[in-house]
């Protein structure tokens, strides 16, 4: 069996709200890449896990719950095709719905060593407190935040195969 090309990497924890958006998502990115070759979902609850993948200079696509403060309602989709060259001014707080987040995870990564693509696809948060379940919104926002990840994975399988 070869090495996959692309990682779909699910972040978050399950047992905080919508911080689980990222892994509750996973289920059905596999399901729209199952015939999709060179493609592996993985799941990193937490940074470090997502920096060790990171590390093995793989194009990835990153999926977590987000909370902008603001900028984004919840439910709402956030995308960034490419992380490789910093995140966006506007989204730089944005990017986690935690204090270490993808934004500061994937700057540790980079400055260690180069990455392949990174690209990010997440959901604005309403609720991470500890032991509630998704909010609606966000609930009703994972077939759509599925089909953004996998279509990046998809574009990215598609640019990274032989």
């Amino acid at each position: 069996m070869t090495e996959a090309a692309v990682r779909v990497i699910g972040c978050g924890n399950r047992d905080a709200g919508d911080d689980g958006a990222g892994l509750a998502a996973l289920p059905e990115v596999r399901r729209l890449l199952h015939e999709q070759p060179g493609v592996e979902i993985v799941e990193a609850g937490t940074p470090t896990r997502l920096l060790d993948l990171l590390q093995e200079g793989r194009p990835a696509v990153v999926v977590d719950a987000v909370r902008s403060r603001g900028a984004y309602r919840p439910g709402e989709i956030v995308r960034v095709d490419d992380l490789r060259d910093g995140i966006p001014e506007g989204l730089r707080s944005a990017l986690s719905s935690h204090g270490l987040g993808v934004a500061e995870t994937v700057g540790v990564a980079a400055a260690m060593r180069p990455l392949g693509r990174v690209a990010f696809v997440g959901v604005e948060a309403r609720d991470v407190a500890a032991g509630s379940p998704l909010s609606p919104p966000v609930r009703a926002a994972l077939p759509r935040l599925a089909a953004a990840a996998a279509e990046l994975a998809g574009a990215l399988a598609e640019v990274t195969l032989p």
